[in-house]
């Protein structure tokens, strides 16, 4: 029987009434146990607020605020500066033009000269360029386009173009002739010159006309009057192949006769249709041989029930 006894150590028992201690031990049922994601949290939480350096939490100085006051300081000195510069001294003050023409810059500004002297000294800045256009406008009816460009620190510079050149006015007055060139709108734009290739227009007045005015008093109707003549000439050499050496303007009858190569002329009416008057003629060519037949005139004025009757005289 002792070869199945073995040598143990009685295990020690705990007597009722007595105390032992006891190793803790992870169990569920704890109730201040927490969970391995809270005890992660936390550790991480404390590491952070560790690391920040705990200069970060202090007030910014004293010194950066002044640093602040003195930069907004200096940014309003400059500004006055700037202002003061601008509107007050001397640097911006209006001393030299440039005139440009059609694209060619002229030296000579004397027709402006009045005008542009009343802006001299003037601050560049507060020039106003709508009233210097408004005025130059004014005084100076030939130009159709302008522009004003402010150069810094003292220079403005216009540019202009004018209304085209249309024809060759010729004013009898008391049977004294002079010359002048008109632009489209009817003004009198050059005194004593002539271009060949533009058409010829007599006009006789008892007041002699000038230049910077408009061949008659009202500036639309001279505008009109001279649409009419002008496109009348084109029409007349284009339809027929005959050249018109002029027309004579007849303000009074308003009337416009066209002085052809052939020696006779052309009378118009004014006040009526001008393609209707042309195509009068052209209808009556297969009467009236207007290139062999010697004539005086031909008068394409007469209007009624009979529309296409053409009145003429031969030499």
């Amino acid at each position: 029987m002792g070869l199945f006894n073995r040598n143990k150590k009685a295990k020690k028992r705990i007597q009722p009434g007595t105390s032992a201690k006891i190793s803790q031990f992870r169990t569920p049922y704890r109730k201040n146990s927490e969970t391995f994601t809270e005890r992660k949290t936390r550790r991480k939480t404390r590491s952070y607020a560790s690391a920040i350096p705990s200069s970060k939490f202090k007030q910014k100085p004293d010194s950066n605020r002044l640093k602040a006051i003195a930069a907004i300081t200096l940014s309003a000195g400059l500004l006055a500066f700037g202002i003061y510069s601008a509107f007050f001294s001397d640097w911006l003050l209006v001393e030299n033009f440039q005139i440009e023409e059609e694209g060619t810059m002229i030296d000579d500004y004397q027709k402006m000269k009045t005008i542009l002297q009343n802006i001299v000294d003037q601050n560049i800045l507060l020039v106003n360029e709508e009233a210097l256009i408004g005025e130059i406008r004014a005084n100076h009816p030939e130009i159709d386009k302008i522009k004003i460009k402010k150069i810094l620190p003292d220079t403005i510079k216009i540019e202009y173009t004018k209304f085209p050149t249309t024809a060759n006015i010729v004013n009898i007055v008391q049977g004294i002739q002079k010359k002048f060139l008109t632009d489209s709108q009817g003004f009198l734009i050059e005194e004593n010159m002539e271009q060949l290739d533009l058409p010829h227009i007599y006009i006789e007045t008892t007041e002699p006309l000038e230049v910077r005015h408009t061949i008659l008093p009202d500036p639309i109707r001279s505008r009109e009057r001279l649409s009419y003549i002008i496109n009348s000439v084109n029409l007349f050499e284009e339809k027929f192949g005959i050249k018109v050496l002029y027309a004579d303007f007849k303000q009074r009858e308003r009337e416009v006769h066209l002085h052809t190569e052939k020696y006779f002329y052309v009378m118009l009416d004014m006040e009526k249709d001008l393609n209707r008057q042309i195509e009068k003629l052209k209808k009556a060519l297969q009467k009236l041989d207007i290139y062999q037949t010697p004539l005086v005139y031909i008068d394409l004025r007469i209007s009624g029930k009979d529309t296409e009757k053409v009145i003429y005289k031969r030499k």
